[in-house]
């Protein structure tokens, strides 16, 4: 009995020190994630002067906002930003809608076929056509330089059709049954009772919609090449990677005694840099800030993926 008490004891202990160890490795593994994100907002807020001679600390002595000031007045980081918003949208509304509606005749036992037309979606996959002839696609149709290149070939998802299938196939069928004796036709049912039932995984699919549009690099870079309708992810590369810092060079190049002084003093690198970090903090606001308040629906649509069904 002593043994048995002591056993249990130690087995305890042990899984305490485990638990504190598992603690303290996530605790490192945080801290190293947060840290490129902290020396960032940091850059942003630092001296130009002490930028320019590759000074930067964890707590600048100093908090100087000059780079958000020349960043909220360049009217194309703004047009950047409207562009971006409105991809997303246009991105979100389309492939729920197209997702959604392939989605749910998969669920009906009457519909032919059935099989076909899951391996058809499964097949993108596994394999592609490739970006040259996707671009050549995208031209043919007329839609270089346009919203709807980056929109239309991203509409459909086989990860969120699956999202959808497996949500849709949750609903008890003796519910569609009622609605089709009471004479409801199928758009009916899915309009007036699939999505009601299913607004938590409509708007899992929004926030994946969102996230990737407002993320997208390489299909902008593609079909886009009037700088106006640029989004926020091409603007950052211009800034970031070829150097373009329109504003920081007409200021410092300008009347104002504050910015000769800056560059005066060899601050003019510094301040390029300071709003480069700045523009990027800027730019991954909005995403931080409604991710806490999703962060659970991200969660259940990774485990709704799991169970293809």
């Amino acid at each position: 009995m002593i043994f048995s008490k002591n056993t249990k004891k130690s087995n305890r202990d042990k899984e305490t020190f485990v638990d504190y160890l598992f603690i303290f490795i996530l605790i490192i593994i945080t801290l190293l994630m947060l840290y490129p994100l902290w020396w960032v907002v940091m850059t942003s807020l630092s001296e130009p002067v002490w930028l320019s001679k590759n000074v930067v600390k964890l707590f600048p002595l100093k908090i100087d906002i000059t780079a958000y000031k020349f960043i909220f007045g360049d009217s194309k980081l703004w047009q950047a930003y409207g562009n971006s918003v409105l991809y997303a949208a246009l991105s979100t509304i389309v492939s729920v809608a197209v997702c959604s509606m392939y989605a749910y005749p998969l669920t009906i036992p009457e519909i032919r076929g059935k099989k076909f037309w899951n391996t058809l979606i499964l097949i993108p996959m596994f394999f592609s056509g490739g970006m040259i002839p996707l671009y050549i696609q995208v031209a043919n149709l007329g839609l270089l330089n346009t919203a709807w290149a980056l929109v239309l070939p991203g509409a459909v998802s086989t990860y969120y059709i699956i999202l959808f299938r497996t949500q849709f196939k949750s609903i008890p069928m003796e519910l569609r049954e009622s609605a089709r004796i009471d004479g409801a036709s199928e758009f009916r049912i899915f309009w007036n009772l699939v999505l009601p039932l299913s607004k938590v995984i409509f708007m899992i699919i929004a926030l994946y919609c969102i996230v990737g549009s407002w993320n997208s690099f390489t299909p902008p870079l593609l079909y886009l090449n009037d700088d106006t309708k640029m989004p926020l992810s091409i603007y950052l590369r211009n800034l970031v990677v070829t150097n373009t810092t329109d504003t920081a060079e007409l200021s410092l190049s300008a009347g104002n005694t504050y910015y000769q002084q800056i560059a005066a003093q060899g601050g003019g690198i510094g301040m390029r840099i300071a709003i480069k970090m700045g523009t990027i903090v800027v730019s991954v606001i909005p995403i931080m800030m409604i991710y806490p308040f999703i962060q659970k629906h991200f969660v259940k649509g990774i485990l709704l993926g799991s169970v293809k069904g």
